[in-house]
């Protein structure tokens, strides 16, 4: 009975070493890889305000209230351009003795429209009125995602050639990748902002010739993570 026992015991221990040995002969690592393209950005975002002082703060809250109403109303003529009012605050003004001689306040509206003529036609309207506060290009959600898809080839391949480099280093014949993680489409730098105007409402209203926009381009980035497996 023993000599049946001891060969089998000798079996089962050679089989263990044996799948310790392959497991070891596998390795695993994590990979990154990105890939990049330039995309025109395709939306605008702009943000306008009116800025005022009375003695009286209801004098000031009516005058902040008919003129946003009268941009908000502007804005329906331009179907393709989204308004939403802003932020809205009022604060008192003091003498040099620290009493409170008057009061002053600031309201917005919000503009975003992937139009960009409609845009420029509606912010040279109500600077009529109004003040730009600054506007902003970026790159639009619909083209992001169109991007990002674009890129997924390209950071992929990146992946693919680091793996095969490293397989071929090590002696490795078979490449499995086991996970694969996408990182967001994002801007690698923000564009630039056009800022400011003056610091008061204009005296009265008049003709504002329509800005001249050049929305320019945005760096996006594809970031990919993968666990990888060499045998």
């Amino acid at each position: 009975m023993n000599n049946y026992l001891i060969p089998a015991l000798i079996w089962a221990s050679l089989s263990g070493v044996s799948a310790m040995a392959s497991a070891a002969d596998t390795i695993e690592l994590r990979l990154s890889a990105s890939a990049q393209q330039e995309v025109a950005n395709d939306q605008l975002q702009a943000t306008l305000y009116l800025q005022d002082r009375s003695e009286q703060p209801a004098l000031l809250a009516d005058h902040l209230n008919k003129g946003i109403a009268r941009g908000l109303a502007a804005g329906k003529a331009y179907p393709q351009v989204e308004l939403s009012s802003g932020s809205y605050n009022s604060w008192p003004s003091y003498d040099k003795g620290g009493k409170i001689n008057g009061w002053q306040g600031r309201a917005e509206i919000r503009l975003k429209s992937r139009n960009m003529t409609q845009a420029a036609e509606l912010v040279a309207q109500l600077q009529k009125t109004m003040l730009l506060e600054g506007v902003q290009f970026s790159v639009s959600d619909n083209a992001r995602r169109a991007a990002e898809k674009a890129m997924i080839p390209a950071a992929l391949a990146e992946m693919q050639q680091q793996a095969d480099i490293t397989a071929k280093t090590l002696g490795k014949s078979r490449v499995t990748i086991k996970e694969l993680e996408f990182g967001n489409a994002a801007p690698a730098y923000r564009p630039p902002m056009l800022m400011r105007a003056a610091a008061a409402p204009m005296a009265k209203e008049m003709d504002v010739a329509q800005p001249d926009w050049q929305p320019g381009q945005s760096q996006l980035q594809l970031q990919i993570t993968g666990k990888i497996e060499l045998d």
